[in-house]
């Protein structure tokens, strides 16, 4: 499903910043209040940052960003909100001493230097703010914004008003460079992408998942983690169930397993179980042959994926008991040593653990199994676009944001995954070159972009959380019909707005 972008050399890898993130549907609605479980601080600070990165040798020559041109002092208008410091995942004010921080607001002021440019940031209270401006502004004609970043379902649903401009018009972007993921082929419906989502902004790391391991525990039960077997494209999921197996323990011994009491194998939010199976191949939303979306679950790989999770399971915290969760709380475990393997979202780990002694290194999620192709890393990510207002400077536009990407996958990542893993890479060579795997196997999932316009595919999507292989078929089912009709309602409203923007 997912091919590995352009590589370029092992970044020095370690923990991203403090703060717990929630990007994706369902997220409380109050602006800048803090996720279920997360500590009070900000998103992209950290009590004890490590040095910057050495720079290391590339292996593979950088990949040019846009022409050279000079925009004579544009500024670009970006409108977004302060939920959850968006406003400083892509512009910081200034500088803080902050690693990441830094990074970005030196990679912009580059960008800024470059194209002779300038950002004018429109910061509004929520990101319900920044949804009911865009739209206002977009049926009014008012040419106000260049840019808007906003929660992704939000920007879907002004996408589908058509209050959005093709990204694909302009020769600008350059969709092969690494810092473009494979998201960008997947948002593209019929030949129209109207909303995207790539490393303009650290982001996708920023929203993404890995899986994590206690060393010590590991250690204890004489688990060898295999990295040949994994850098050769070989770790499958029935490699980390044989893993775990046996390793949930009673520690205070009143014969039940209790959370905050006993030791797990294996732990991930619900939310992190929609991008574990994302990251096992189980889409659910494909192309037909015109380019345009289809109901496409391999109802034979899912039953064989919810087979297996059930015994994964069985080595940890049973799905059940998942959903009401908060969404931190594995982590939380985890920074308390009473986890072996924690699957979060990469945000949450130093939210959590800026205080533990609990050694730990990182993997990529495993392939399903031998005919999965390549790794995928499931992700949530806020979502940006380019108002169709802002149509005739959709050029000058995008040089400015693809100066942004170049920047910030060659800048500004090897920062965040230094602060992010919090170990150096000459320390850490495996677990730096695992990070590199999930970086650059980013995806946000088709299926889970469209799940709150295309109700019925919602429970699919989280079919680890809601279904066993023997009740899919059924589940499946009974959504069938309502599926048909909201994919193809959803195909009409594209081939609309397609037609809108051929030719221009």
């Amino acid at each position: 499903m997912n091919k590995n972008l352009c590589r370029t050399a092992a970044f020095l890898l370690a923990l991203l910043t403090a703060g717990s993130l929630y990007a994706c549907g369902g997220q409380p609605e109050e602006a800048d209040s803090k996720a279920p479980g997360s500590t009070e601080q900000s998103p992209v600070s950290s009590a004890a940052d490590p040095e910057p990165a050495e720079s290391v040798p590339e292996t593979e020559a950088r990949v040019d960003g846009p022409e050279k041109v000079d925009l004579g002092g544009y500024a670009l208008r970006l409108v977004t909100s302060s939920w959850y410091n968006n406003d400083g995942i892509i512009h910081p004010e200034e500088l803080t001493g902050e690693v990441i921080n830094d990074a970005v607001y030196n990679a912009n002021l580059a960008v800024s230097e470059t194209y002779d440019c300038t950002f004018d940031m429109i910061i509004l209270d929520s990101y319900q703010a920044v949804t009911q401006a865009v739209g206002l502004s977009v049926k009014s004609g008012m040419d106000e914004y260049d840019m808007s970043y906003n929660h992704d379902n939000q920007t879907v649903a002004n996408a589908m008003n058509g209050y959005f401009t093709n990204l694909r018009i302009s020769d600008v972007f350059n969709f092969d460079a690494p810092w473009w993921t494979k998201t960008a082929e997947d948002f593209t419906v019929g030949g129209g992408l109207y909303f995207a989502a790539n490393y303009a902004t650290y982001s996708p790391l920023y929203f993404g998942f890995a899986l994590v391991y206690n060393k010590d525990l590991a250690a204890n039960y004489g688990i060898t983690i295999p990295y040949e077997r994994i850098f050769n494209g070989e770790w499958y999921l029935e490699d980390f169930i044989a893993m775990t197996k046996d390793t949930n323990q009673d520690l205070d011994g009143d014969g039940e397993m209790t959370l905050g009491r006993d030791q797990y194998g294996f732990m991930a939010s619900s939310l992190g179980l929609v991008n574990f199976q994302v990251s096992l191949g189980i889409s659910v939303l494909g192309k037909d042959e015109e380019g345009y979306l289809a109901f496409s679950v391999d109802q034979e790989r899912l039953s064989k994926a919810l087979d297996m999770m059930e015994r994964l399971m069985e080595n940890g915290l049973n799905k059940d008991n998942v959903p009401g969760e908060p969404w931190g709380y594995g982590t939380v475990h985890f920074a308390d040593g009473k986890v072996l393997f924690n699957y979060p979202q990469i945000v949450d780990i130093p939210a959590q653990m800026h205080d533990t002694d609990v050694r730990f290194g990182t993997l990529p999620p495993p392939k399903l199994d031998e005919t999965q192709k390549d790794y995928i890393s499931g992700s949530f990510d806020v979502y940006w676009a380019i108002p169709k207002t802002a149509y005739e400077r959709l050029d000058t536009i995008a040089t400015i944001v693809e100066g942004m990407g170049h920047n910030c996958y060659y800048d500004v990542l090897p920062a965040a995954y230094e602060t992010t893993l919090q170990v150096r890479f000459s320390d850490s060579p495996d677990d730096a070159r695992a990070f590199e795997i999930i970086r650059d196997s980013m995806c946000v999932d088709v299926g889970y972009a469209f799940n709150e316009r295309c109700t019925a595919l919602s429970e699919i999507v989280r079919a680890f959380s809601s279904m066993t292989s023997g009740t899919m078929a059924s589940e499946i089912a009974k959504n069938e019909s309502m599926l048909d009709k909201q994919i193809s309602k959803t195909n009409d409203t594209f081939r609309k707005m397609n037609e809108e923007w051929d030719g221009r």
